[in-house]
Parts: structure tokens; C-alpha cells; sequence
């Protein structure tokens, strides 16, 4: 009985951020209501503050969220074999496709660009730097990215012109050009850091199928 219960809590926990993303992401933080938010998840002013207290614990725990879905890509994609700089790729792909189709990855998203926070958290784009700087290392190992570059640097640009293209795509297309923008922003990096010997290797890390790519 005990097990049944605790297994309905973390559920109706999980409910309960999935609602508060949708409502986050459709208006912000500032704009995000509880009266909203238990509108969204159609359930009582109680049982919500039975698991979130205010508005910013619910944010903490669609930004925590948020960022274990996202570690989850990086951990998925990391394994796959693929040369650092190919990771680093698909990486930026997947995680353009996952802000488009996740409700809760895309609430994170906005929540970061809206909220600072002291402590632990967010800490998206901090982590997000640091496991790109260690992919760009790899890279420049490997001979795949030209040597005189700090990889700290390439990896703060990685993930400083990914936010900006989703977040440009978001406003002016409702993100139906995101897989394009991405595409372009690899185009143009990738010539960049690729030695001159191994630019044939650019053409193949691109996607010449990406919606809108002429």
C-alpha cells in the first residue's frame, strides 16, 4: 500500500511540472500564474502546494528536469562512437529537435533566459559549456578542429550561437526554421575550425536534407 502510494506521489509530481512547463513556456515566468498552472494540470490549490510551496519551486523543478533530459542526450549521444566533433554536431541537432517537441525542455529553455538564480542551479549552460569544451579538446586531438583555437572559448560560441539561433527561430518563425539555422551556424563554424586537409569532412557532417536547405 505504501509502494502504491508513493508510486501516485511520483506521478502526480511529474504531473504537476509537465503542467507548469506548458504553462511557463506559453507565458513565461512573470506571466505564469498558480491559477494557471493548476488550471493546466486540473487538479487542487492544495495538492499542488502539497509538493511545490511557491511559482520558484516549480520552476527549480522544471529547470532540474529540464536539465536531467538534456544530460540524458549528451550521455546518449557520447556513447554512440562517433568522433568527438561529430558528437558535438549531433549534439546541437538533437537538442534544437528536443526543445521543438519537449514541452518541459523547452519551459527550461525559456526559464534560463528569464531567471537568474544564486547556487546550483540553473547551471544548463555552465554544464553545457564545460562537456562541449571537453568534446572540442577531443576534437583538436583527433585533428578535427584546427589547434590554435581555446577550446573553452569554441565551446562558449557553440552553445552562446545555439541559444541565440532557437531563441531568433522561436520569434520570428515559431522555430519552423530551427533545423535550418542550425545547419547554417555548423556551415559557417565549420569552416572555421576544421583544418584545410580535412575540409571534406565538413560536407559530410552537414545535412543537406534540413527543412528549408536549398
Amino acid at each position: 500500500m505504501k509502494e502504491v502510494q508513493q508510486e501516485r506521489a511520483i506521478a502526480t509530481r511529474q504531473h504537476l511540472i509537465v503542467s507548469a512547463a506548458a504553462v511557463f513556456d506559453a507565458e513565461g515566468f512573470a506571466g505564469a500564474s498558480l491559477g494557471k498552472i493548476i488550471e493546466q494540470a486540473g487538479t487542487t490549490r492544495g495538492a499542488l502546494h502539497f509538493h511545490f510551496p511557491a511559482k520558484e519551486s516549480l520552476a527549480v523543478a522544471v529547470l532540474r528536469e529540464h536539465n536531467d533530459r538534456m544530460t540524458a542526450v549528451v550521455e546518449r549521444i557520447s556513447r554512440s562512437g562517433r568522433t568527438a566533433l561529430e558528437q558535438i554536431v549531433e549534439i546541437s541537432r538533437t537538442t534544437a529537435r528536443t526543445i521543438d517537441e519537449d514541452v518541459v525542455v523547452r519551459a527550461g529553455t525559456r526559464l534560463l533566459m528569464e531567471l537568474t538564480y544564486t547556487g546550483d542551479l540553473p547551471v544548463g549552460y555552465r554544464l553545457w559549456i564545460e562537456a562541449c569544451e571537453e568534446k572540442v579538446r577531443q576534437a583538436v586531438e583527433d585533428g578535427d578542429i584546427v589547434p590554435n583555437v581555446s577550446p573553452q572559448a569554441v565551446a562558449y560560441l557553440v552553445i552562446s550561437s545555439l541559444a541565440g539561433v532557437q531563441m531568433v527561430s522561436s520569434v520570428l518563425s515559431g522555430r519552423d526554421d530551427l533545423d535550418r539555422r542550425v545547419e547554417e551556424m555548423w556551415e559557417i563554424l565549420l569552416l572555421g575550425l576544421v583544418p584545410a586537409d580535412r575540409r571534406g569532412k565538413v560536407a559530410g557532417l552537414l545535412n543537406p536534407g534540413a527543412p528549408g536547405r536549398a
